[in-house]
């Protein structure tokens, strides 16, 4: 399917990379007076020590902290909601996120909450907020989520009877700065790195294909996919690999900018129905699904499907276009096996019960379904869920 002709490209965010990079932390901080910082995270980042060593290099400047360390994954509008209710009297000036895709999300809310009041649910869509959000900075503690340079927040509804995820979406929602300092990664789970760095490869490969791309996302998409390609086993295989895990991290934020401009598509529609319906961990669920989504997408462009086989070092010299794209969804196939990502959403806790209820929440999701290469039906996306869940 061809393009859809006009896009917008949106990039807003201070990076800071390289090992060592979150001693930019506190110069940042003192630009602006962001005294009375709310820091938001979870228990396990917590409990493995990164958010002491962020707070050590804040007790350098004269600023009053409070921590938030309650988000769960995929957060929801009843838990945002209690996180505003305990800090919107407390005067906070900035809030620095210190995590994974979950925290970056339920951040993004709370800053949107604590200038707007209400319900996060009242702002799900496209600049639906009348005041700016509190600034937001970025600590990203996974290889995966991209948020901390983007401009989305992901909500789980679950005020309703129908469980979905939906999104808040604006342009001031791009955190000021981010800090993507791979050294402070050191030791993580190596299957952590597995499944949110194949988070971000999803990322790079659906915004690679999504008909909201353009040369510029492209670029982005397409050398995160090479990156990704080449360190991730590395990354996982020895997380003291300080040279893989930053190029992780780097790529994960490139591709994150790439899909807050380019969109995604087909992978995420269903697994944002699974992820909120079964509280499916995000990036597990999009590797599993990754390979039979493309098997169904290839034919709609082949020729950025070989783009993709080469970025992820499969030799296409002399391979017809067709050949060379169904060897793009082949090594996406074989690195999922490599990395010890299940190969059915059954080995997770996904079973077909659901089944239907989760075809029509995709198909409705027209975010996604409208930027993927190939038109799907309902029977389209029921059948990739059936071999998905196998």
């Amino acid at each position: 399917m061809s393009r859809i002709r006009n896009t917008e490209f949106s990039a807003k965010t201070t990076l800071f990379t390289g090992s060592g990079s979150i001693n930019f932390l506190a110069e940042e901080l003192k630009k602006d007076d962001y005294n009375n910082l709310l820091i938001i995270t979870d228990k396990g980042i917590k409990n493995s020590g990164i958010l002491e060593k962020v707070e050590s290099i804040l007790k350098s400047i004269d600023l009053e902290t409070l921590v938030y360390d309650d988000v769960k994954p995929n957060p929801s509008v009843s838990a945002t909601n209690e996180a505003y209710e305990k800090y919107k009297h407390k005067n906070i000036k900035g809030i620095l996120a210190v995590g994974g895709g979950s925290v970056m999300d339920a951040a993004k809310a709370v800053a949107v909450l604590l200038t707007n009041g209400g319900s996060i649910a009242d702002y799900f869509g496209v600049d639906q907020y009348g005041n700016e959000p509190i600034p937001l900075f970025a600590v990203p503690t996974t290889v995966g989520t991209g948020s901390e340079a983007g401009r989305a927040s992901v909500i789980t509804e679950d005020t309703s009877n129908l469980k979905t995820k939906k999104l808040v979406i604006g342009k001031s929602l791009f955190p000021k700065a981010a800090f993507l300092d791979g050294e402070l990664l050191i030791g993580m789970p190596g299957s952590l790195v597995a499944s949110t760095g194949m988070d971000a490869l999803t990322h790079a490969i659906e915004s690679y294909l999504s008909r909201k791309g353009s040369v510029v996302t492209d670029a982005l998409n397409i050398h995160a996919v090479k990156v990704i390609g080449e360190s991730i086993l590395q990354a996982s295989a020895n997380t003291d690999n300080e040279e893989a895990m930053n190029n992780m991290i780097q790529a994960s934020t490139a591709t994150g900018i790439g899909m807050s401009n380019g969109g995604l598509g087909l992978v995420h529609a269903i697994s944002h129905a699974i992820g909120a319906q079964y509280d499916a961990p995000h990036g597990i669920v999009n590797a599993i699904l990754l390979p039979y989504v493309l098997e169904f997408n290839w034919i709609a462009n082949p020729h950025k499907f070989a783009d993709i086989a080469q970025a992820l070092r499969v030799n296409t010299w002399g391979m017809p276009i067709e050949k060379a794209a169904k060897a793009a969804v082949e090594r996406v196939k074989e690195l999922t096996t490599e990395i010890g990502i299940p190969e059915k959403l059954s080995e997770i806790g996904i079973d077909k019960s659901n089944i239907d209820v989760l075809t029509d929440i995709a198909f409705n999701d027209d975010l996604y379904m409208m930027a993927n290469p190939r038109k799907a039906t309902k029977d389209d996306i029921y059948k990739i869920l059936e071999k998905a869940i196998g």
